[in-house]
């Protein structure tokens, strides 16, 4: 047994990375097409998958390489294009090279991708929009379960329309079918993390999401929807048969504790070792024993006259073998490269602004403010007997108002929403500096993140322009082009009800400093006019292993190459 094990991994081995001719190319693209139509083809292991990985890997490094140097929004856009391919569709590709038979072509399963996944998209969209609203479920296990199930029941209900269009019921080409709905809904799905977490956290989470997404699919979407295909094919009378349904609920319940460990504080897999890591595995465990023993049946299904003796390794001739290290140095080099280029473009590299650490709050007040002390009323009631500085009207109502109040040194103007009730609430406050204005900031410090609130109106300018000078802290990029100080923002949408920060620090940034919170130490940190130059170390060492790679793989596959050629001229 350990004999014929070793040779069927020998051979699998041989076969991906082997050269291919151009007729086993066409072979594979030409398949369910009417003038290479059949029953079935002699057993083959797949290849072209690694291939297309390869290909995909290389474009979404060249892409996330373009976006680092330039920032612009084509290539951002198509990066996240082939971060959401870079696993997707090799893997649709595999499954697709797995099947035996002739009577089903690619062309034709990437069609129900785009079509399928796309439909399930619109259709779950709406059962989150109009069905039940996951964003207001207090209870994440509840919402938890709702996506679970309305995903699954979408994607399954796609996918089995197809099969009765295609009226197909072989439950390994059943399989194939719901493996492409599930790979196009989890293509879409991903494009949206992939969007969402790269926009607020930069490049490193444009390569991890891609990354990570990708490698979910492999036990996710694409498997779950394919197993209920399958059992769709698989037991008779399918709608009445208590099997069928069986698997569905178990596709439901692995998508249920495959989510719970990212929306569980308690089981959160992103803050270290938890018990979400220990669900993962299960998970992902589950599904691959599922899957196997699945395909198993269907291969004895489709060889029932005879299972074919397993194929021999063949014995490579010397130009064979010098093509196939060539093909396979070529592929290692490569992903190694990728792997650099991501790593580089992922770190902190360039010229930035050294920040001080203030560890007391009131030490932090002074510094911004520049030693001012303000006296100012953040409790101050509408005052209805005073003029108003301005005010805001919309469709003829009073949307806004803004109130002048001068202590001899100060000029400070507070600015109030009025509601359906015109109930006045005060919402901002700014004051005037040497001609400046500064809007009141607000350092919000919670348990897992902070973020700051700048104070600017979101309604209306309810202060003359004039007063707006270089001094005003107006949010813009700085000169060094560094972003508005966010300090980790957090990783998910705060839950709906409200969450008391712990501490709440206000303060006029006079200074128009960069400011930030760090939660590891406990302290603010204030941009100063000093300058450092950060990640040269890292960016030379991964420029010298990227060349190293290339020049010395790039020998190596030229050498065997040209042995190769040697041989065949022999």
């Amino acid at each position: 047994m350990r004999k014929l094990s070793g040779q069927r991994i020998k051979y699998f081995f041989k076969e991906t990375f082997r050269p291919h001719s151009k007729d086993e190319y066409a072979e594979v693209f030409t398949r369910g097409l009417k003038e290479n139509c059949g029953e079935s083809v002699a057993r083959k292991l797949p290849w072209l998958y690694i291939r297309v990985f390869a290909l995909n890997l290389i474009l979404f490094a060249v892409l996330v390489f373009s976006y680092r140097l330039a920032r612009y929004s084509a290539d951002y856009v198509t990066a996240i294009l082939f971060g959401g391919l870079l696993f997707n569709i090799p893997l649709f590709v595999f499954f697709y090279e797995l099947y035996p038979k002739r009577d089903f072509s690619m062309l034709k399963l990437f069609a129900v991708l785009i079509i399928g996944g796309v439909l399930s998209t619109v259709i779950i969209v709406f059962g989150y929009e109009y069905i039940y609203s996951t964003v207001n479920e207090p209870n994440v296990w509840i919402s938890t379960l709702w996506v679970g199930f309305w995903e699954e029941l979408v994607k399954g209900a796609v996918a089995i329309a197809t099969i009765a269009l295609l009226r197909k019921r072989n439950p390994f080409l059943c399989f194939l079918i719901g493996f492409a709905v599930g790979t196009g809904y989890s293509f879409t799905e991903d494009l949206g993390y992939i969007y969402s977490l790269s926009r607020s956290s930069g490049i490193a989470w444009l390569v991890l999401t891609s990354i990570g997404r990708g490698l979910s699919c492999v036990c996710s979407h694409a498997p779950w929807t394919a197993m209920i295909c399958w059992a769709f094919a698989k037991f008779k009378k399918p709608f009445i048969n208590f099997r069928f349904y069986g698997v569905m609920i178990a596709m439901m319940a692995l998508h249920y504790f495959a989510d719970v460990p990212f929306f569980d504080k308690n089981l959160d897999i992103l803050r270290g070792i938890t018990v979400g890591w220990v669900i993962e595995a299960a998970v992902v465990i589950s599904i691959f024993v599922i899957v196997f023993f699945a395909l198993k049946s269907s291969f004895k299904e489709i060889y029932s006259d005879g299972k074919p003796e397993y194929p021999q390794a063949e014995i490579l001739s010397e130009r064979a073998k010098l093509l196939q290290a060539a093909n396979l140095t070529a592929t290692v080099c490569a992903a190694a490269m990728c792997v650099f280029v991501f790593a580089g473009c992922s770190i902190t590299a360039g010229e930035r602004a050294v920040y001080k650490k203030i560890y007391d709050d009131d030490a932090f007040i002074g510094f911004v403010q520049q030693g001012l002390v303000f006296n100012f009323d953040l409790k101050r009631k509408y005052n209805a007997e005073i003029e108003n500085y301005s005010e805001f009207f919309s469709e003829g109502v009073r949307r806004g108002a803004t109130q002048k109040v001068s202590d001899g040194e100060y000029d400070y103007f507070y600015v109030y929403a009025f509601g359906e009730d015109e109930t006045p609430v005060l919402t901002n406050l700014a004051v005037k500096v040497d001609n400046d204005l500064h809007y009141l900031n607000r350092f919000l410090i919670y348990e897992d993140y902070s973020l700051i609130n700048y104070g600017y109106p979101s309604n209306y300018r309810p202060i003359d322009d004039s007063l707006w000078g270089e001094g005003d802290d107006n949010g813009e990029e700085g000169d060094d082009g560094e972003e508005p100080p966010v300090e980790e923002p957090p990783t998910e949408e705060p839950p709906v009800e409200e969450v008391k920060p712990l501490k709440v620090v206000s303060f006029f940034n006079i200074s128009s400093a960069r400011c930030k919170y760090s939660l590891e130490e406990g302290c603010f940190e204030v941009a100063t006019d000093d300058k450092e130059f950060v990640g040269l170390g890292s960016v030379i060492s991964l420029a010298a292993l990227f060349g190293t790679t290339l020049i010395g793989g790039g020998a190596a596959f030229i050498t065997l190459k040209i042995k190769a050629r040697r041989k065949e001229d022999a």
